[in-house]
This record gives structure tokens, C-alpha cells and sequence, in this order.
């Protein structure tokens, strides 16, 4: 059976996120990077310069007048923001493919990530008053790894879901993984997030994200990411349609006396998806 590091080093032969994205997602954490750094590296991708620039001058940050510098842009959306809109825009085509699975699509769970992406960021920002950047990046590329072994392990993924869907209840989807595959998703998203040079705040959710015997203590974006995963899961935007793992204790206590807050939440979820889709091109919608 392959090991995590097999799948990835096989998977990078074939497709590997664009120089470009790499690039500046070192850059976003260096402190000696200039606007004209990032100009001129920005500039190497057209579809990334009309989505930056698309982005910057949308109703969503409702500047009274037009930009059309690419250093003015980054300045007004802000570093995290574009590593944010960097992540999506490369993984964007890593999730399309042609035709849909019945237990698995690439489809679904692009939309899966889009959702736990977006939710983070709000539990983030609305229960916790922080910015969840870190959290909303976590969420697109959590997954990543199904997508390695969706391209790699194709047929034993396919068997991965279906036993999951019957027994998920007996053992986590990472437990199957590692019994069909020799490894597991959480482990090839976190060697691949290594190579991307991602922060290691993100690395250690991809890492984690399925770890439900352990706590983390919130507003961690594990912790974070684990809570937006349920609710994405209980609102059937799963990866697995119709499954859905337990909330561990502590962060169904924390739900628990934060309901009112997460009723409002929830209510403001499609008005969040609507802006995502606007923005990100997220597909929300099935």
C-alpha cells in the first residue's frame, strides 16, 4: 500500500498549485515582500489579476472609486485576503473533473470546502471577533488530500465512501481510509500543505481535522474548523452525502451555550454564500 509521502510525490508529477500561487503564498509570510514584489509576480497570471482586481472593486468592500492598480489592490483587500483568494483561485481547477461518482464527487466536495470555509470564518469572526483568514483558507484546502487519492486511489476512495456511508458510525472515514488506502487524507493534505508552504496554523488543521478524541481549545482554528465541518455536514453539504460525524463533547457544550448566536449565524449563511459565490466563484448551490 502507498504511504502519504508515494501518493504526493506522484500526485506533484501530475499537478502541482501553480508557481505563482507558491510564490506568493512565501511571500504573504515575509516580511521584506513589497507591493511592487507582489505586483510584479501577480502579473504573471492574467485570471488572477481580473479576479483580484474584480474583487477588490465589488460591492463587498464598496470603494467610491475604481481600482485598477494591482499594488492599490493588494493594499485594499489585504494579505491575507489574497493568500485567501490565491488558495482558491489555484485549487479551483484541481476540483472540477468529468463526470460525478455516486458516493463521491469532486463537485460536492468543492462545494463541501466552500461551505466549511465560509462558515469558519463567520463562527470566527461572529462568535469570536477575530478575522478567521487563517480559518477560511483551512477550510477550502482541508480536503485536499481526497482529491490526491480520488486521483491516485480512485477506485479504493469510491470503496471508502460507500463503506463509510454504511458504517461510518463504527469507525471515522481517515480509520476506513488507512485500512483500503495505507494512508489517509488528513495525512497526504498535511504533506502537501508542507510543500505549499502554507502557514502552520493550517497545516496542523489539515493535520487534525478528524481528531475528534482530542480538544482544541477554541478559538483554535482546529477547534474552528471541526465545528464548521458539522454544520456543514448537518446542512447535507458533506463529502459524503448522508453521513455525518459526532460533535465532540466540548464543542457541543460550546454550542450549546452560544445557540441564540449560532441560530443568528446560521440565518446569515446564504447571504454569506450568495457574496462567496460572487466573489470566490464558490458554486454553493447544488
Amino acid at each position: 500500500m502507498p504511504s502519504a509521502q508515494n501518493l504526493v510525490d506522484k500526485f506533484n508529477d501530475l499537478k502541482t498549485l501553480p508557481h505563482v500561487a507558491i510564490k506568493l503564498t512565501q511571500m504573504v509570510g515575509s516580511e521584506t515582500s513589497t507591493m511592487q514584489d507582489f505586483e510584479q509576480v501577480i502579473k504573471l497570471d492574467p485570471v488572477l489579476v481580473v479576479r483580484l482586481l474584480r474583487l477588490v472593486n465589488s460591492p463587498y468592500f464598496g470603494l467610491s472609486s475604481q481600482v485598477e492598480s494591482i499594488a492599490k489592490a493588494v493594499v485594499f483587500i489585504g494579505m491575507k485576503h489574497l493568500r485567501s483568494l490565491v488558495a482558491v483561485e489555484a485549487l479551483r481547477n484541481l476540483f472540477k473533473e468529468k463526470t460525478d461518482g455516486e458516493v463521491f464527487s469532486r463537485k460536492n466536495l468543492w462545494i463541501h470546502s466552500a461551505t466549511v470555509a465560509i462558515l469558519g470564518q463567520m463562527i470566527t469572526r461572529r462568535i469570536f471577533g477575530q478575522d478567521g483568514e487563517d480559518v477560511f483558507l483551512a477550510g477550502i484546502i482541508h480536503d485536499i488530500g481526497l482529491i490526491v487519492e480520488d486521483q491516485l486511489a480512485g477506485d479504493d476512495l469510491r470503496k471508502v465512501c460507500a463503506e463509510y456511508l454504511v458504517n461510518g458510525h463504527e469507525d471515522s472515514i481517515t480509520g476506513i481510509e488507512d485500512s483500503l488506502i495505507g494512508t489517509n487524507h488528513a495525512k497526504v493534505g498535511r504533506l502537501l500543505a508542507t510543500e505549499w508552504h502554507l502557514p502552520e496554523t493550517v497545516i496542523e488543521a489539515i493535520r487534525f481535522h478528524h481528531r475528534y478524541d482530542k480538544e482544541f481549545p477554541l478559538p483554535s482554528v482546529i477547534g474552528i474548523l471541526q465545528l464548521a465541518e458539522f454544520m456543514a455536514c448537518k446542512m447535507n453539504y458533506g463529502v459524503v452525502s448522508g453521513r455525518c460525524d459526532p460533535l465532540p463533547a466540548y464543542l457541543n457544550g460550546h454550542v450549546k451555550s452560544k445557540m441564540a448566536d449560532y441560530k443568528v449565524l446560521l440565518k446569515a449563511l446564504p447571504e454569506e454564500m450568495a457574496k462567496a459565490k460572487e466573489l470566490y466563484d464558490a458554486e454553493p448551490e447544488k
